[in-house]
């Protein structure tokens, strides 16, 4: 929210939606800047309809993740993951930095509890011209689905046991 309230003015055809649930959710929503929508809790069907209309998904997670995998299904859906950098957040966003040009590796993650950097990160990813979004949206889906889908896994694999 911290970031937002730098970056949101400067774009205001771009809202923010906060979806999740939590004991700071009524404090999150008093401090929230205006036109911010919490829509509580969703299913796996109302998100798949949700995640790629987004810009991005950020996950400005401070907790211990085993593997980020709100960073990597928003990839597969093709929208760009904005994640805080620590534990399995961060093994998602290497990849996905790795695969993407160097003007663009870097927006997908910031340091964990940033909001300087997690500003920065928005500011400039929302200022990216069309080509270079709809690079970076179909390079996320391809890392995701090379990395972490089933036929990629198997062969994985595969490859490994040959």
């Amino acid at each position: 929210l911290e970031a937002w309230r730098e970056v949101g003015p400067r774009y205001p055809d771009v809202g923010l939606v906060v979806v999740g649930f939590g004991d700071a959710r009524a404090e999150l929503e008093a401090t929230a800047p205006p036109g911010t929508i919490f829509t509580g809790a969703m299913d796996h069907e109302q998100l798949q309809l949700l995640v790629p209309l987004a810009e991005a998904v950020v996950v400005p997670s401070v907790l211990p993740e085993a593997f980020g995998m709100v960073a990597a299904e928003a990839a597969a859906a093709g929208c760009p993951p904005v994640v805080s950098r620590h534990s399995g957040l961060a093994e998602v966003a290497a990849e996905l930095e790795a695969a993407l040009p160097p003007a663009l590796g870097p927006l997908v993650s910031f340091p964990a509890g940033d909001a300087g950097a997690l500003h920065e990160r928005l500011g400039l990813l929302l200022a990216l011209p069309a080509t270079d979004r709809a690079a970076l949206r179909s390079t996320v889906r391809r890392v995701v689905e090379e990395r972490w889908s089933w036929a990629g896994i198997a062969r994985r694999l595969l490859e490994l046991a040959t």
